[in-house]
């Protein structure tokens, strides 16, 4: 079994998923309905679950869980680093949102896709200057990381929240 079905094998865990499909309808009042997504070109397009909303409005989400809480956000910078295949940061994923869940500590980092890929884009190589690069060893392949400490990347993303109109 290669590691991203491991790894999705994890992501569906009964009472984790339980858990944050309890969080999505605390979240959002007005969501109707979680849909699983079960088809790879789907899920390798950044959607995990769909969430449909009573006005027929939908939300792609793309879950990451940590299986140990860091004082870090792992951002995956290559899927197959030796490839040089973009990891879940990549400019052709459909996702709206990015549910980062560390699940010793029961906290969720609800970050929205555009402005974490635009911070992304901003900070790339002085983050991986900084904080430097990570492997992730899988059967056939590995994956490279950026661990950007918590509040780091939170504080880039409210930056990009709240920005003048005019060139500066």
């Amino acid at each position: 079994m290669g590691q991203f079905n491991i790894d999705l094998e994890y992501s569906l865990k009964e009472g984790e998923d339980e858990l944050l499909n309890n969080f999505y309808f605390r979240l959002f009042p007005q969501l109707k309905e979680i849909q699983i997504v079960q088809q790879i070109d789907l899920q390798k397009q950044g959607i995990d679950k769909i969430l449909i909303f009573q006005n027929g409005k939908e939300i792609w989400i793309d879950e990451k869980k940590r299986r140990i809480a860091y004082p870090d956000i792992l951002l995956e910078e290559y899927s197959n680093f030796d490839k040089k295949i973009w990891g879940w940061l990549g400019r052709t994923k459909k996702t709206d949102y990015i549910v980062y869940a560390v699940m010793p500590s029961k906290k969720v980092y609800l970050l929205p896709f555009l402005l974490l890929q635009k911070v992304w884009l901003k900070n790339y190589q002085n983050w991986l200057n900084q904080y430097g690069r990570l492997f992730a060893q899988n059967k056939d392949y590995r994956t490279s990381n950026i661990p950007v400490p918590t509040q780091i990347l939170l504080e880039a993303i409210k930056k990009e929240m709240s920005v003048s109109l005019e060139r500066q």
